[in-house]
């Protein structure tokens, strides 16, 4: 199955499991026999029993007793972000403060990818907005796609390519869909979310970092808008002229922050 089918596949199971959690919240609090929940559907009995547990799995409903679903207190409420950002990293303030601008003017999930030399992953260490409750909700219903949301080879998506494509010298060769993404210094691929897009900048110095003087700077990192493929509009062109534009700014006011330890170990 190629990548398209395999997407479409993945949104209809989604939208399916979908179907009955709308039918479970329709039919209101308190237990309900799963041929209730059927009955109001066009799916069979069983299908809808396997959603069911489904959405059990991802807390989003429970059986308080055997052929009975009821709604879990917490389904409407807002959850803690999902564990996108991998936890061996530490806070970077400036670049928090990047993320926070870029989500305030786009009001999507944005991430921040830096990629490691050794195993040639790019690794997520840092978000914002990734809160949302409907994001939230389709990551819980989709096994695997946060682990690979922080951390894939650099060549499965977006905020991968754009370093990728700037990592090799100006005169190595490249495949031609890296040629274009330096070009264009940005790239738009579908995300490990089905339904949903990254569109991806690269960033050639963390704000905050000290900038060093002399020759241009390899790229570090990549900026990127997690948001629903059927955002309005062309986001490549959209998301990618703000973003650029927000992360030549950051780089240009930030400061560099003297790490606490690091003024402690001075002042010894």
């Amino acid at each position: 199955m190629d990548t398209g089918r395999r997407s479409s596949h993945q949104r209809r199971e989604r939208d399916r499991t979908n179907a009955v959690l709308h039918t479970l919240l329709q039919l209101g609090p308190g237990p309900h026999k799963s041929r209730d929940i059927a009955a109001r559907m066009t799916m069979g009995e069983d299908e809808v029993r396997r959603r069911l547990l489904q959405l059990f799995r991802a807390k989003v409903c429970w059986r308080p007793r055997y052929g009975y679903w009821q709604i879990s207190a917490l389904a409407d409420a807002p959850t803690a972000p999902p564990g996108l950002v991998d936890p061996s990293t530490t806070p970077l303030l400036d670049a928090t403060l990047l993320l926070e601008d870029l989500h305030d003017r786009t009001q999507q999930a944005v991430l921040l990818h830096t990629y490691s030399p050794v195993t040639g992953e790019r690794l997520c260490i840092a978000a914002t907005g990734a809160d949302d409750v409907h994001l939230h909700r389709e990551l819980a219903f989709t096994p695997g796609a946060v682990d690979r949301l922080r951390r894939a080879p650099l060549d499965s998506d977006a905020p991968g390519l754009v370093m990728l494509a700037n990592l090799a010298g100006h005169d190595a060769p490249l495949r031609e869909d890296l040629r274009r993404v330096r070009s264009a210094q940005v790239a738009l691929t579908d995300s490990p979310l089905p339904g949903w897009i990254l569109v991806s900048v690269p960033l050639r110095r963390l704000p905050g970092a000290p900038a060093l003087p002399g020759a241009e700077p390899r790229v570090v990192a990549a900026v990127s808008i997690l948001a629903p493929d059927h955002a309005q509009g062309d986001p490549l062109v959209a998301y990618g002229r703000l973003m650029r534009n927000a992360v030549q700014a950051a780089i240009a006011t930030s400061v560099v922050i003297a790490r606490p330890r690091f003024a402690t170990a001075r002042a010894a």
